[in-house]
């Protein structure tokens, strides 16, 4: 993640005064490096916002890197200076080294083969590996140690549907671009085809039906220092074998189709059985714009494409798929959003006709295509899923499951055949992926090993609802050891999400869980803003009604002091990315409530991000916009910079950006330590831990992530206020 080392803290007072830094805070022997802030006023609507640091968005002037530089290497003297934190790092190594499979990143095709990862201990590194079929005989297909070019680490891969070829991903310098190569199986070695300009986060390689060639969503500027980065993508065309430095532009550049250079044009093949393709006007929504036009015409080049559906319809992004002369989705108009079909040829998403509904507490979450039937999952409270089969004649059945997950994933679909994966995930069940056959019954996949966690057989979960500041019921799971003495002493460990209407659905993870195997409590608060409870939870936690997010979790986190799980002083608060407005602003509201706060690379000045310079983002869709009266005051009640209180007792709070963040730039956190450090009246540690190799989704390899999660946790049991 970065390169660590002890930093004396008196060399501080050597390097402030070069650097013309203001005079230091000290708190807690800590010396904060501040730098003399710049304000900014900003009148706008008829109301004025401040920005008292706001020199701090040039993070390309040297003075402002340096101080960035200071406040990383202060943190990291911090954590070495914390008695917990060796102790974590040799438990979450013993976890890891249980959790660590040599199976990784398994694809699987429409034709069945098998496509993973696998690691060779004696040369540190994964090999890409080969099965036709799951129970044939697996063949080594590529060893980056054979081969000289820098490419040894693989991010991304992506088969043929005839299995044939298979682009693979490298991205060793976590650069926002990735380079893509495609292998050919029968020749046995890379093709001279290779792609550049290209994020797979944002959308990978979509192979074209015949197999010829794949279009993939291309950037003109990758590089996150100009201010076209990210913008005027386009979906390109690309056959195999042909120069890949002339791109041919298939759908994007049309300015007939009238696409915000903010929005990304993507398409999505889900079948060699395809006739038809749908470009999707992406971005932070829920519901996008859509057109259609013939395979064969993409294919050839020289798409014609029409209207499909619009964002007033509701569908939900990408959810669509294509089956013969159908389409079917799931759309977000009923209460809890429904499974619908509609005729290609004559569309009416007015009036599709309804396969499913979902209800407002029990909403419809995914669904997966086979050849005869569809597969569809729901989802209590966003915590306990059920799976359900839609057979010929429109039969529904509930499909019984080896455990009650809290989150299925579909993988391996296809028009061919009605075998079908699914990958069970829960709070307190491992990670297992299943074969489910066109009868319904489920069995292993078999191709990964099983962990055993011993210390967890006792760990259990249970989900309780909250009422919220307006009454609302607020789900909220709770992660703790069976028989553990319910009184004010336990301590809690909460991590909050809350918007874009992602569910903070449960997910297995031994270093987490190593907070309860402790005697602590482990909470998730489903607050508003999330999908728990489908796209109205969503909305009343968006924009203008982003309050009940923050809100929510107050609620929460009172309702486990009230049900005497725990007091003040013993509750922690984690949060990632978006979830930084809701976690940041419930600090700012209640700061008493937590003994510390801990982000990483979390959104805390969402008012500032259009007036960047270099701003790549359709967030307004989800906060809202300076350029409309009543968002812009939204923005400035839900901005965590700007709402940071003066003469105010802060808990310990550890901010933990990435340099190359290509979503939240650096001066959005820096801005808020800047501000905390200035006005925080506590005896509490504010830090900034930068991480100065990785980007917003990049990780570090193992020893990395070991000890990012060994500072998390160790900060939260050392600022614990027994």
């Amino acid at each position: 993640m970065k390169t660590f080392k002890k930093l004396f803290l008196t060399n501080y007072l050597i390097l402030l005064p070069i650097f013309c830094y203001s005079q230091e805070k000290q708190i807690n022997q800590l010396i904060y490096p501040n730098i003399n802030g710049e304000i900014k006023h900003e009148i706008k609507f008829g109301v004025k916002v401040t920005d008292d640091f706001y020199n701090l968005n040039d993070i390309e002037n040297e003075k402002i890197k340096e101080w960035f530089k200071l406040q990383d290497s202060l943190a990291e003297a911090y954590f070495d200076t914390i008695e917990s934190m060796q102790k974590y790092l040799e438990r979450f190594k013993q976890l890891q080294n249980i959790t660590q499979s040599k199976v990784s990143m398994i694809t699987v095709n429409e034709t069945g083969n098998y496509f993973y990862l696998k690691k060779d201990d004696s040369l540190g590194m994964e090999k890409l590996f080969y099965k036709q079929k799951l129970d044939a005989e697996e063949k080594e297909l590529f060893d980056p140690n054979h081969y000289a070019s820098g490419d040894k680490e693989i991010s991304y891969l992506k088969p043929s549907f005839d299995g044939k070829k298979i682009a693979i991903g490298f991205n060793e310098n976590n650069d926002f671009s990735s380079k893509i190569k495609i292998y050919d199986l029968e020749a046995g070695k890379f093709l001279n085809d290779e792609i550049t300009n290209i994020n797979p986060d944002f959308g990978g390689i979509e192979w074209l039906p015949d197999n010829s060639g794949f279009i993939y969503l291309y950037f003109p500027e990758v590089d996150t220092s100009k201010p076209d980065f990210k913008k005027k993508s386009f979906s390109v065309l690309h056959k195999i074998g042909e120069d890949s430095i002339n791109v041919t532009p298939i759908f994007g550049s049309d300015t007939n189709l009238e696409i915000s250079a903010d929005f990304y044009p993507k398409v999505k093949i889900g079948s060699s059985k395809d006739k038809f393709i749908i470009g999707y006007v992406a971005s932070s929504d829920d519901y996008y714009d859509s057109f259609i036009a013939e395979m064969s015409d993409v294919i050839n080049g020289k798409p014609d494409w029409k209207p499909f559906f619009k964002k007033d319809d509701k569908i939900y992004y990408d959810q669509g798929e294509m089956r013969g002369e159908e389409f079917i989705f799931r759309q977000g108009k009923l209460k809890g959003n429904s499974l619908a079909k509609i005729n290609i040829s004559s569309p009416d998403f007015n009036n599709p006709i309804i396969l499913v509904k979902g209800t407002k507490d029990d909403p419809i979450t995914n669904f997966g295509l086979t050849k005869d039937h569809i597969l569809f999952t729901r989802s209590l409270y966003g915590a306990n899923v059920s799976l359900f089969k839609i057979s010929s004649g429109n039969q529904l059945t509930e499909l019984d499951l080896p455990f009650t997950p809290g989150f299925i994933s579909f993988f391996g679909e296809s028009l061919s055949h009605n075998n079908m994966g699914l990958g069970l995930d829960g709070w307190t069940s491992d990670y297992i992926r299943y074969i489910i056959d066109e009868k319904g019954n489920v069995q292993k996949e078999l191709l990964s090993t099983e962990s055993e966690y011993h210390d967890f057989a006792d760990i259990i979960s249970e989900q309780v609802m909250v009422s919220s500041h307006d009454g609302i019921e607020v789900p909220m799971s709770l992660v703790y050891k069976k028989g553990i003495k319910k009184n004010s002493d336990n301590e809690v460990f909460i991590f909050v999400y809350g918007a874009y209407g992602e569910s903070l659905s449960p997910f297995f993870s031994p270093i987490f869980l190593d907070w309860a195997a402790q005697g602590g409590i482990l909470a998730f608060p489903h607050v508003r803003g999330g999908g728990e409870k489908g796209k109205e939870w969503h909305e009343q936690g968006m924009k203008n009604l982003k309050y009940n997010s923050w809100k929510d979790l107050i609620a929460c986190t009172e309702a486990l002091i009230y049900m005497n799980l725990t007091k003040e002083g013993l509750i922690s608060l984690y949060t990632s990315s978006a979830g930084g407005v809701t976690a940041a602003m419930a600090v700012n509201e209640r700061p008493d409530l937590f003994s510390s706060f801990i982000a990483e690379v979390p959104r805390l000045n969402p008012f500032g991000l259009e007036s960047s310079s270099t701003a790549s983002s359709t967030s307004y869709l989800e906060y809202g916009t300076v350029k409309d009266s009543a968002e812009y005051a939204g923005l400035i009640k839900m901005d965590p910079y700007l709402n940071i209180k003066p003469n105010t007792h802060y808990p310990a709070t550890l901010i933990m950006p990435s340099y190359n963040d290509d979503r939240i730039p650096l001066w959005d956190n820096g801005k808020y330590i800047a501000k905390l450090q200035k006005y925080n009246t506590a005896n509490t540690a504010i830090l900034m831990d930068i991480d100065y190799n990785s980007g917003h989704e990049t990780f570090g390899d193992y020893n990395e992530t070991i000890r990012l999660y060994s500072k998390i946790f160790s900060f939260a049991k050392s600022n614990m206020k027994n």
